[in-house]
């Protein structure tokens, strides 16, 4: 049995006071309150379970100003989200990935990169936290986003997904295929950034 790093809705909805979008948080912040209060569950509850949110790293991934634009097929086992875009990589962090909350998050982070992408990590920075209550699916999750500057080298599960490199603008003309985690990635990346 599966069992999944959830935190309660309870202390997501106080963060981004009932609001969607990415919230720039603290991480030193972030990482105190996973370590007090997050913990795992199985996964066949935490999926149905709106009081509870399954903690997901979501990496963007960007190589010479474009980022990395995946589609997954119908081989993948999340029946919800095939024939999507996203922008991020990741996915569930479990009980086996470390000994603490922040530690299994990290590890499990590491891991999904690599079962799903082969990339050399350049530079790994922390965006923030993403809320989006827009779906069933979206409301027992949370995201942890990181943008990772990389040197690709393809992809580990070849037959799962698509692929390519685009700039924001190109994105942008196929937003209506992205998935909701990705649009509010794109919303965020377009925004100027600070120097």
């Amino acid at each position: 049995m599966e069992r999944v790093l959830v935190i309660p809705t309870k202390i997501v909805d106080d963060l981004v006071n009932g609001n969607d979008g990415i919230f720039p948080f603290e991480l030193e912040k972030l990482r105190d309150l996973i370590e007090k209060s997050a913990f795992f569950i199985d996964r066949d509850v935490a999926e149905s379970d709106e009081t509870l949110r399954q903690l997901i790293p979501y990496v963007l991934m960007r190589q010479q100003g474009k980022f990395l634009l995946l589609r997954r097929t119908k081989k993948q086992q999340e029946r919800r989200l095939h024939g999507k875009l996203s922008l991020g990589v990741g996915g569930h962090i479990n009980s086996g990935d470390g000994e603490t909350p922040w530690q299994a998050l990290l590890k499990g982070m590491e891991r999904e990169i690599r079962e799903e992408v082969n990339v050399e990590v350049v530079q790994l920075s922390y965006v923030g936290l993403l809320n989006d209550t827009s779906s069933p699916v979206s409301r027992v999750h949370v995201g942890l986003v990181y943008l990772a500057e990389v040197k690709f080298l393809g992809l580990n599960e070849p037959d799962m997904f698509d692929f390519w490199f685009m700039d924001l603008k190109e994105i942008e003309r196929r937003r209506e295929e992205l998935e909701g985690w990705s649009k509010l990635a794109l919303d965020f990346l377009k925004r100027p950034m600070p120097n």
